[in-house]
């Protein structure tokens, strides 16, 4: 469905991605900071110009399209919401600008899946972080895109609001195709239906968490099996 095959150079290394997100498949690529998830996923979505290679969604290149010709939703770590805005006008605003008919039973229906119905006419600057982190979740798939994806979605959140929120990722498992982008071992066991492991710019693993562990020959494998092992020991 999402085809990725691309070079990128940096200052330190360059990011040099080859891989498939097959439809409606939850992908979390893991990596430390600094291994170049995030350019990857900007050159994705059309906010960074690649260097070489191509992007192809459903067999179509898009690799010079402009992001909002892509039918990919990226949302940044520092949630992108208007502040001027209610709620209810940063949801309606991506129909809006494409110029489509708001059906308000399907904007009632995402807003109570994700339990924000009840602050439509809050602006977003009185929002909690968990909140705003929701309705941005709400918007991008009212935006209808073909791939969401997930920059760092969870690392300014504190723990009881990032398990609130993982609640509401796990039910797009198997309804939307998502990237979500991470460097916390956490995420990678909890959501994906696999695992991109990514260093100094390069896919270096792609599997289950379970394969992962172990079969990734990597020093980062062994330190979360370690870190995971009573628990590792007692799903075996």
């Amino acid at each position: 469905m999402l085809r990725v095959n691309f070079k990128k150079k940096l200052s330190n290394f360059v990011v040099d991605v080859d891989f498939n997100v097959q439809d409606k498949e939850y992908v979390v690529v893991l990596g430390k900071s600094g291994a170049g998830k995030s350019v990857m996923a900007k050159v994705i979505a059309g906010i960074e110009e690649l260097d070489e290679g191509g992007i192809f969604l459903r067999g179509r290149e898009i690799t010079h399209l402009p992001p909002e010709n892509r039918r990919i939703c990226y949302l940044p770590q520092r949630i992108s919401l208007f502040p001027h805005m209610t709620v209810k006008e940063n949801l309606l605003f991506p129909i809006k600008v494409r110029g489509e008919k708001v059906v308000e039973e399907k904007v009632r229906e995402i807003a109570e899946a994700f339990g924000i119905e009840g602050f439509f006419n809050r602006k977003t600057v009185c929002l909690s972080g968990g909140e705003a982190q929701r309705v941005a979740l709400a918007r991008a798939l009212l935006s209808n895109p073909e791939v969401i994806i997930l920059d760092e979605p969870l690392s300014s959140l504190d723990f009881s609001t990032k398990v609130e929120i993982i609640d509401y990722l796990i039910k797009l498992r198997g309804n939307k195709t998502v990237i979500h982008i991470t460097h916390d071992p956490f995420e990678a066991k909890i959501l994906p239906t696999r695992i991109l492991y990514m260093e100094e710019g390069r896919i270096l693993f792609s599997g289950t968490w379970r394969e992962f562990l172990e079969n990734f020959e990597g020093d980062i494998s062994k330190k979360i099996k370690k870190f995971f092992s009573p628990l590792y020991q007692q799903q075996s």
